[in-house]
């Protein structure tokens, strides 16, 4: 209720007082024309928000933070009386949306608008109800009627481009220097040879063997058809509490997973997640592009709420993971008991790495100076991330190391030369 409304009543009650404890004509009259005027003014808003046709076409199911949803509305007055000081907005729960326009109609009269509403958080929030609000000339009552259904609507991660992704991430090889040779037959064949005793017959290159004339045969490696893991480490205790405004650990920690992910995708890799949030989220890598909206929706719902540490996350994790694997944790915990399951994994022949994100530039007491410590001694690849810091730049390569050339998916010319 508003303030001019609570005004009106008080001044009725006053003047009620008065009528009926003086008998004056003079307060009978003016209570009379109070009681016509609140009468009226209910009528006239009432009456406001009949006849009306309201429509918003909207196509969108989802988007990303740092992007706007679109949509148009129609509003038709199908009423013969006019309509004036009408407000109409969206009623939705997203962050930092609050206008309305207002606008009067006459009868028939079709009004048509665009809307933008930016997406400033990812998560699953709810849109497309509209309400309209019509009051009396003097705004004395205000009255809203809402139309059409609440549509749930996914607002994804922001990600950002890692062109130059170091090429010792994750153990991803991008040329002869960083390939593994393996026994078995893969996808990716890295060089050839000259055939030796025991060599399997499906391995030898006929095409080769003819120009060579002799036998050759193909040497294989995991070239990057290997399985890529981003482990988010969403405890609670691991992040810094009372950040607003998407500017925290929690949101960075997502955004760097988010970027991580396209990256590899873009990269044709089959790539999962798992996260210790408010739910467990293990997502087995996969190289589709429906499995890169599932991963990204799982990024929008998942907040640092979880009970279950690092460490025990990882050893859950375990029985997914394969010597063909990589993995990268995400984490800004200034503790160091996951370093041992994580080390526990790389003895498995998993290539790990983390990234880490410097707490105290978010205001918190204890940095990461113990973990990055233990992780160097680990002889662990681990990347440091500051805040408001491009994540090319921190993605680029490890502390302690120099730069090299930057990720590519384009294999070397003198490989396909040669597997011809």
């Amino acid at each position: 209720m508003s303030r001019r409304a609570i005004g009106i009543i008080a001044l009725v009650a006053v003047v009620a007082f008065y009528t009926f404890g003086t008998g004056f004509e003079f307060f009978f009259r003016f209570l009379y024309a109070l009681g016509l005027l609140i009468v009226v003014g209910f009528g006239w808003a009432w009456l406001s928000l009949r006849g009306i046709e309201l429509r918003l076409d909207r196509t969108a199911t989802r988007g990303q933070a740092g992007d706007f949803l679109e949509g148009r509305i129609s509003i038709v007055n199908r009423n013969r009386l006019p309509k004036s000081w009408l407000e109409v907005t969206e009623y939705t729960n997203l962050p930092g949306y609050t206008p309305g326009r207002g606008l009067a109609l006459v009868k028939n009269q079709n009004r048509t608008w665009r809307t933008e509403i930016p997406l400033l958080r990812r998560g699953l929030y709810h849109v497309g109800e509209v309400q309209v609000t019509g009051q009396d000339p003097l705004g004395v009552f205000k009255l809203n009627r809402r139309f059409l259904e609440p549509q749930p609507f996914m607002v994804l991660p922001a990600t950002e481009p890692l062109p130059d992704l170091d090429v010792r991430y994750a153990g991803l090889p991008s040329d002869s220097r960083t390939t593994r040779h393996v026994d078995q037959i893969t996808t990716d064949v890295s060089s050839v040879r000259e055939y030796a005793h025991g060599d399997s017959l499906r391995r030898i290159h006929w095409p080769y063997t003819a120009r060579m004339n002799t036998l050759m045969v193909k040497e294989f490696d995991l070239g990057i058809s290997a399985d890529a893991w981003v482990v988010l480490d969403m405890n609670s205790g691991s992040h810094i509490p009372g950040e607003e405004h998407g500017d925290n650990t929690e949101e960075l920690s997502v955004t760097i997973a988010a970027s991580l992910i396209q990256r590899l995708v873009d990269l044709d890799m089959p790539v999962g997640l798992a996260a210790n949030g408010n739910q467990h989220y293990i997502l087995r890598p996969d190289s589709s592009p429906e499995h890169l909206g599932r991963l990204m929706e799982a990024l929008a719902e998942v907040r640092a709420q979880g009970n279950t540490l690092l460490e025990r996350f990882l050893y859950e994790l375990q029985p997914n993971l394969s010597r063909f694997n990589t993995l990268t944790v995400v984490t800004s915990s200034a503790r160091s008991d996951w370093i041992s399951a994580l080390s526990n994994l790389r003895r498995q022949g998993i290539v790990v790495s983390v990234v880490m994100i410097n707490r105290e530039d978010f205001g918190a007491a204890t940095g990461i100076g113990v973990p990055l410590d233990f992780l160097a001694t680990n002889e662990i690849s681990t990347y440091a991330v500051r805040r408001g810091q491009a994540l090319n730049d921190a993605l680029r390569f490890p502390l302690g190391a120099t730069a090299v050339e930057p990720l590519t998916a384009t294999p070397e010319p003198q490989v396909e030369e040669a597997v011809r």
